[in-house]
């Protein structure tokens, strides 16, 4: 048998990657249910209205700036061992807060999560891209957005679950990434480097015009002003729940879920309509953001009606979870291969971008509005009628089309 021959992948090894990947989405959620209480425990604390959300999205800031760093480092150094490294140190920082009664130090830690969860993403993603080629490769990539959204239910009904335990508790479930870095150490292996392979490839005309700098920017300025808005509610959804008297940890772990479902069924939708020929990129994004302006609108205008505002949250997520993919294929179908890694990486850094953006943003116009819920239905009025004119001129640039043919 041959020693240096190398391992064939099997669907545990593209599974157990996959898990590692849902540690960003737990990262994301677990601990959402449980802001209000953290707010109440610092409420000494200077700024602590906004420093409460940020310990939520702190680690999205991270991965916005050292994604691509990441990225060198693992073809410098290998991506099996930055993985297992990753895991760990997403444990240690993840269960920190546990001990710490200082809010500055628990987003110092959250920033550490963010480092981990940078390595992390950034490896798995690159070694189901190592080990498996093809169909194969382009399924294990879809089903990561579905398994990462279907996880996010679990997580947020756990986080609220063990909120009922205190505020901390639910720090403890980071912990679990340590079971997936032994595993990782058992079990994963280095691939060998496909530089030669790369050195080989010829660009076409075709691809090389396809590179065009300014239209990645402009995909990375709506991609920034999505990740504000998929995040707004997720990470607010416990004050929008507060403010309709739904407080028990437990019970907004369950609402957090059911919004969660949504963004699941909204990216199921996607799938769904991909193959249908009027599903183009406009359509996409305007009824992604228009569903997304809706649901901000109702959330706005609940006043206290516990239906309305778990209707808000639902629609939100829909249009969420078909926002998400959509600005990524969009993204996606605009790059040639040798600009590919570049412009993944401006995507991620946009998207995470806005994520950290989210409780500036969202607590901003509360401070002027009065409520979250408040500051929210704000942001609708602008989303739902700017996604209704770019539908109309989707519509209007078909026609013409048609008319000229």
């Amino acid at each position: 048998m041959n020693k240096n021959a190398t391992p064939i992948a099997r669907p545990f090894h593209a599974w157990l990657l996959l898990l590692c990947g849902c540690m960003s989405v737990l990262a994301a959620v677990v601990i959402a249910p449980v802001l209000p209480q953290m707010q109440e425990h610092f409420s000494a604390t200077d700024n602590v209205e906004f420093l409460v959300p940020m310990a939520l999205t702190a680690p999205g800031l991270v991965i916005a700036l050292l994604s691509m760093v990441v990225g060198v480092l693992a073809d410098r150094t290998g991506r099996k061992n930055l993985l297992v490294v990753g895991l760990a140190m997403y444990a240690v920082f993840g269960v920190a807060p546990v001990f710490i009664d200082s809010l500055p130090t628990i987003i110092g830690t959250r920033i550490g999560v963010g480092l981990a969860e940078a390595i992390i993403m950034t490896a798995s993603v690159a070694l189901i891209g190592d080990y498996y080629s093809g169909v194969q490769r382009e399924r294990y990539l879809a089903l990561n957005t579905t398994l990462s959204s279907m996880s996010a239910v679990i997580f947020i009904a756990v986080g609220g679950a063990l909120g009922e335990f205190g505020w901390r508790t639910p720090f403890m479930v980071y912990s679990i990434s340590l079971i997936l870095a032994v595993l990782a150490l058992l079990v994963l292996w280095e691939p060998r480097s496909h530089k030669e392979e790369h050195l080989l490839d010829k660009l076409t005309a075709e691809e090389e015009a396809m590179w065009n700098p300014w239209k990645i920017a402009g995909i990375c300025a709506v991609t920034l002003v999505g990740g504000v808005l998929f995040m707004a509610v997720q990470v607010h959804i416990g004050y929008l729940l507060h403010s309709v008297n739904v407080t028990a940890p437990s019970s907004i772990g369950l609402l957090a879920s059911l919004a969660q479902v949504a963004v699941v069924v909204g990216s199921l939708c996607f799938r769904l309509f991909l193959n249908k020929a009027w599903y183009v990129t406009p359509v996409r994004l305007s009824l992604a953001f228009g569903l997304i302006g809706t649901g901000f609108m109702l959330v706005g205008s609940a006043h206290g009606e516990v239906t309305i505002m778990v209707a808000g949250t639902l629609v939100t997520g829909l249009g969420g979870g078909m926002l998400l993919p959509s600005m990524m294929v969009w993204n996606m179908s605009n790059l040639p291969p040798h600009r590919r890694a570049l412009g993944t990486g401006a995507w991620m850094a946009a998207f995470f971008l806005g994520q950290f953006f989210t409780p500036i943003v969202v607590v901003g116009l509360q401070e002027v509005l009065g409520s979250h819920a408040a500051a929210i239905g704000f942001i609708g009025q602008f989303v739902l009628p700017a996604a209704i004119l770019v539908a109309i001129g989707q519509r209007l640039q078909r026609n013409k089309t048609l008319s000229v043919a």
